[in-house]
């Protein structure tokens, strides 16, 4: 059925290597023997509220929430009252979202009107595969009704030898004059796939921050989809991906501004070394009528060895005449000027080039603002930096 699926989208998944995901027999994941431990594994500081799924379940010994009044985070398997979202029809060109439609359980979190989460809230998804290649699938709903706000970290981890694959299914309703931040967080092992379709929708004068961070994993694809429906609304999608080996990211976005005084701000980077590929898809479609449109969508990329690649498609799409809108991609390597400016004063070469590399992603960090999580990041990022000569 997967292979049927990704076969119809051929100019979506040219440069996605599908046999990743067809290869392994997935069988559906069970409950594991043992529950392992979250301290020490996650990147997230302790003091968030948290909820954890372990293959596509909650896990009721990783739930610490707290909640304020008008906020809850609940498993799908008890929601009520979304009947007319969770049956929303998903678009033909996410297969892996529909077959993700289907999951029993998941993460549920709703904002009431006016309501301000005191501090994030932390969803970990968890594979645990020891034995036999072992799939999930679950679903996030995330609803803010008008004037809410909330900052939510998604964070996806895989333990084990065998091969384990993690498809979601995300929905995020954001209501007039509300304000997420969403942080997307990848971590997966050398056997960890993850497919994500996540799916936003704002109101007038509603915002939404985006930052998806890969640090590893042998197979990770988001495919995203904003539409900004409200007059006025705004969103900011930032990445960074850092790969090695034979690590492949691939990020597909769609932003639709399908009213007047938009905003859409957006900035990927990728930092790619030995065998591994990244691929960036972006385009923005500005539909009739959606005047005053200021939208950007940029790409940056860095190549570190000769069998590195990457494949970027920066795009606009118009239909209107009073906008502004801006694109651009790029792919380049470490400045030979900039190597040689460090090694005149002192520092050696292997250190030179993981500061170089260090500079270009340290940007895509520092526009975390939340401060734990910064720092956390930070460390992240020294630990991925590269080593060898050039």
């Amino acid at each position: 059925m997967i292979a049927e699926a990704l076969a119809a989208q051929k100019e979506g998944w040219r440069y996605t290597p599908a046999a990743t995901l067809t290869g392994p027999d997935f069988k559906p994941a069970g409950v594991p023997e043992s529950i392992l431990p979250l301290a020490g594994r996650v990147l997230c500081p302790v003091g968030f509220h948290r909820a954890a799924l372990v293959n596509g379940r909650w896990e009721a010994k990783h739930a610490v929430l707290k909640l304020p009044d008008g906020v809850t985070v609940e498993p799908l398997a008890r929601a009520s009252g979304l009947e007319e979202l969770l049956g929303r029809l998903v678009p033909d060109d996410l297969p892996l979202a529909k077959i993700a439609s289907a999951a029993r359980d998941g993460f549920v979190v709703r904002v009431a009107r006016h309501a301000r989460v005191d501090r994030p809230i932390h969803l970990v998804h968890i594979s645990q595969a020891t034995a036999a290649a072992q799939s999930s699938q679950a679903r996030v709903v995330v609803v803010l009704e008008p004037g809410a706000s909330a900052e939510l970290v998604e964070e996806t981890l895989s333990f084990g030898d065998a091969p384990s694959w993690k498809n979601v299914r995300s929905q995020v309703e954001l209501g007039e004059g509300s304000f997420l931040r969403h942080h997307r967080i990848v971590r997966e092992g050398t056997q960890g796939r993850l497919t994500v379709g996540l799916e936003v929708t704002l109101a007038s004068r509603a915002r939404y921050e985006s930052h998806a961070l890969n640090f590893g994993g042998l197979f990770a694809r988001e495919d995203l989809r904003v539409r900004l429906e409200g007059e006025g609304a705004e969103c900011a999608l930032n990445g960074l991906a850092l790969l090695g080996g034979s690590e492949f990211a691939d990020h597909h976005s769609i932003v639709e501004h399908a009213a007047v005084n938009g905003v859409t701000r957006q900035l990927y980077k990728a930092v790619i070394d030995d065998k591994a590929r990244y691929v960036f898809d972006g385009l923005i479609s500005v539909k009739p009528g959606a005047q005053k449109t200021d939208a950007q969508v940029y790409n940056k990329n860095l190549l570190l060895s000769e069998e590195a690649r990457v494949n970027t498609n920066p795009e606009f799409k118009i239909l209107a005449d009073d906008v502004s809108c801006k694109h651009g991609g790029a792919v380049g390597q470490l400045s030979l000027e900039a190597l040689f400016y460090l090694r005149s004063r002192g520092i050696g070469a292997d250190e030179a080039r993981r500061l170089l590399v260090y500079a270009f992603g340290s940007e895509m960090v520092d526009r975390v603002a939340l401060e734990p999580l910064k720092l956390a990041l930070a460390d992240a990022l020294h630990g991925r930096m590269p080593e060898g000569n050039l």
